[in-house]
């Protein structure tokens, strides 16, 4: 956490480029990785720059591909980490594909060591008799889909901001144990993994959600397991999940700014008692939504 808080104070205090960096030239090209938020639920934060006109450049890492756009330091990528890797040295891979074909530069890089405490949750029948339903999951499906959209103009600017003004429960990534059922987190986005994908807020239901950034809405409608939920896309493979609202009030398609109003929260589908549920996602991976308040423009 010292490390953390450390990296937001770079950041917000306008540095040029992180502190914690891995540079690698090679002919024009220059790549810098920030690993000032990599660990397990974190992010890489890849630059290029090149005397040169590149052209498609993409970072690969652990089985996914993630585009580079423009910024203010050349061109980024945001690279996920799964929380359920393990710390320590890895390599990221920089395709470029141009005229005389595709290379492949590897990067060293380090992913700092984090644990996440597991936990255990109690439903009631009512809610456990939900996960018997039909439908649930090609509702999933579809919620992983729009999960992956990646549309190229980045909607937000600056760190984004808690949905709620209330203190987290910091339950991402935790290990989770549903009692009575199984595969329960996987059934919610059809991703692998039974860990807890985002923070959880104890407000009372009815609680004002805002937009953490600006985006557009591309999903906002009840689910049986996630309850009534709301994806906001930010741009550039980043998007917002809430789950288990009491009311939705925007609808798709619309495009929203930072802290606006979006609907209240509640205790719909599997949720054990109200509380507001936000994931973040990067290229269909969930990270933990802190790494998006500590990310530099």
């Amino acid at each position: 956490m010292r490390r953390l808080v450390l990296v937001f104070l770079i950041l917000t205090l306008g540095s040029p480029l992180p502190a914690q960096t891995v540079l690698k030239r090679v002919g024009a090209l220059t790549i810098t990785v920030d690993d000032g938020l990599a660990f397990p639920g974190g992010l890489f934060v890849v630059h290029l720059t090149s005397r040169h006109a590149l052209g498609q450049v993409v970072a690969s890492f652990d089985g996914l591909r993630c585009p580079f756009f423009p910024s203010r330091h050349g061109l980024r990528a945001l690279v996920p980490i799964r929380p359920t890797l393990a710390g320590g040295v890895t390599t990221l891979g920089i395709e470029l594909h141009a005229r005389r074909g595709r290379q492949r530069v590897p990067v060293p890089a380090v992913i700092a060591p984090r644990e996440y405490p597991p936990r255990s949750v109690a439903l009631p029948d009512a809610k456990l008799s939900l996960l018997m339903r039909p439908g649930g999951v090609r509702q999933s499906r579809q919620l992983l889909l729009a999960l992956r959209m990646v549309s190229p103009d980045r909607q937000w600017r600056g760190p984004f901001k808690p949905p709620v003004d209330s203190n987290p429960v910091y339950g991402f990534g935790a290990p989770t144990r549903y009692v009575g059922a199984a595969n329960v987190e996987m059934a919610t986005d059809s991703l692998f993994g039974e860990y807890h994908r985002g923070m959880d807020y104890l407000v009372p239901a009815g609680t004002v959600v805002q937009a953490p950034a600006a985006g557009r809405v591309v999903l906002a409608a009840p689910q049986i397991l996630t309850g009534n939920t709301l994806v906001i896309d930010h741009g550039q493979g980043v998007l917002s999940v809430f789950f288990h609202m009491s009311r939705i009030d925007v609808k798709e398609g619309d495009w929203i700014e930072s802290r606006s109003p979006v609907g209240l929260s509640g205790d719909s589908g599997i949720a054990a008692s109200p509380h507001l549920h936000w994931a973040v996602y990067v290229h269909g991976v969930a990270v933990d939504p802190r790494v998006m308040e500590s990310l530099a423009d």
